[in-house]
């Protein structure tokens, strides 16, 4: 067994040595008949390419850096279905490429080959985008408002919106609407912001809105819904208009200031044990009414005190346009002395008693148990309406005025 094993052994070497003299033997460049036609030459890639999404397209930016001899780029999509060509322009340093390319809606694989003016080619560059159409677009929707108001004491429109789907892209609301000057306004916010405030609204104008989407974040183009249109916000012209009264200020449990109204010097006429002025309101079975009281100090806690109100005003200052309007107060307690009157006048102020005639748009004596006041303005101005007191009072006599119902103020046709 042993000597059948050398033998064997030394058959395999013996073949081996033919073998290796027989190699040796051929040609050192024989390797070369396989690139017979030359050694293969790739041009320069292109470079930082970025596929951006868009509407029923796509926009591609990219470098091209290192090889100044590429005159032109190649782009396939769609396993190299449809294609595109353009000639490129190279420098002496760093060129960019970008190109906005129609496509349809979806997503697109893309294959970049750069070539030179000998045909040699680059090794191919890989990139996804994606495009958006109408597909896209139809599944859109509005971002709902549930309220909208005008107010005319700072001639602003006030709108909140309602929630949305921030996975679809909904990226800004726009709203259309008129100022004060006759000018159209598009107002712009982010979807984040909860309320939009549209400054100098002309009232009895309607807005319209839309929403405005970017489908990702690597997206050139902005789609936009529908307009919601002929949109009239709800016309406010005064504030704490309506029994009971909000107040801003108490003095204890009895004497007040009430909210959103102005009171001058002479109607606050309630010192507190705090030395600070107080009225407009007091509270009469726990429900605060608007006021204006003088007189009866040995009840006054501290005495003296509810001073005699001479020109006390109470009032509020809007804005309003050319039109004719109606206040009312529907109901209401007077004592008898006193006189208490309704006024609407141009401007921030009410005038005093002895100037009534002369500088107010309208005003009457307050008596009886309502009252109604109506006037006309002849241009856009601020207005200012309210109660315009004079109201004596001693240590055991008094006057007063009571609002125990609700106010109206009024467009009039």
């Amino acid at each position: 067994m042993k000597t059948q094993l050398i033998k064997i052994i030394g058959k395999s070497m013996l073949l081996g040595v033919a073998l290796l003299h027989l190699f040796s033997c051929s040609k050192s460049d024989d390797y070369k008949k396989y690139l017979k036609d030359g050694e293969i030459s790739y041009t320069g890639k292109i470079d930082s390419i970025q596929v951006y999404s868009g509407k029923e397209r796509v926009y591609i930016t990219g470098l091209f850096m290192a090889d100044p001899k590429i005159e032109r780029l190649k782009v396939y999509w769609d396993n190299r279905q449809d294609s595109a060509e353009l000639t490129i322009n190279r420098t002496s340093g760093v060129d960019t490429l970008k190109l906005s390319l129609p496509i349809r809606e979806g997503v697109h694989n893309f294959e970049f080959i750069t070539f030179d003016g000998q045909g040699n080619k680059s090794l191919s560059v890989f990139k996804t985008g994606i495009s958006y159409g109408e597909r896209y677009a139809s599944g859109l929707l509005n971002r709902p408002y549930y309220t909208t108001g005008y107010f005319a004491g700072d001639q602003n429109t006030t709108i909140a919106w309602g929630g949305i789907d921030l996975t679809s892209g909904a990226t800004f609301t726009e709203v259309e609407y008129t100022n004060t000057a006759g000018k159209l306004v598009i107002q712009r916010d982010s979807i984040h912001i909860g309320e939009s405030i549209l400054k100098n609204y002309l009232p009895g104008k309607p807005y319209r809105y839309r929403t405005l989407f970017i489908p990702d974040t690597l997206s050139v183009d902005t789609f936009y819904t529908n307009y919601v249109t002929q949109i009239l916000p709800k016309e406010i012209y005064l504030k704490n208009m309506n029994f009971p009264f909000q107040t801003s200020a108490m003095a204890g449990s009895r004497w007040g200031t009430p909210a959103d109204w102005q009171l001058n010097d002479a109607a606050k006429n309630f010192k507190h044990t705090d030395n600070k002025f107080y009225g407009g309101i007091e509270i009469r079975s726990n429900q605060a009414c608007l006021s204006l009281e003088a007189g009866w100090w040995q009840w006054a806690t501290p005495s003296p005190n509810l001073a005699p109100i001479v020109n006390g005003k109470m009032y509020q200052t809007t804005n309003l346009q050319p039109g004719k309007y109606r206040f009312t107060i529907t109901k209401l307690d007077k004592g008898a002395a006193g006189t208490v009157h309704l006024v609407a006048a141009k401007g921030t102020q009410l005038p005093d008693q002895a100037n009534l005639a002369a500088a107010s748009l309208a005003y009457k004596v307050i008596s009886g148990t309502d009252a109604v006041l109506e006037f006309n303005l002849s241009e856009a101005s601020a207005v200012t309406i309210g109660l315009l007191g004079n109201m004596p009072g001693t240590a055991s006599d008094g006057s007063y005025i009571k609002i125990t119902g609700n106010m109206t103020f009024e467009v009039l046709p």
